[in-house]
């Protein structure tokens, strides 16, 4: 089976946080999160709209309740 150095990289790195913290779970887990509460948020990027593909409806209403033919 082919080796995958990512797979590789991210087993290294497990290992190593394994052996700082002497395989305690919960000390894993409060290190990433106390190094999560020191990383730079960015705001929210503004929401932008896009045009639709899909017809416009007509501009004005149809008169006296007709309505157009089915097409086909």
């Amino acid at each position: 089976m082919a080796t995958d150095s990512i797979n590789d990289e991210i087993l290294d790195i497990k290992h190593q946080l394994a052996g700082r913290f002497n395989n305690d779970m919960a000390s894993i887990v409060a290190d990433a999160q106390s190094r999560e509460r020191n990383a730079v948020k960015l705001p929210p990027r503004p929401w932008k709209s896009e045009p639709s593909d899909a017809p416009k409806p007509p501009v004005s209403p149809l008169l006296g309740g007709t309505s157009t033919p089915a097409a086909g």
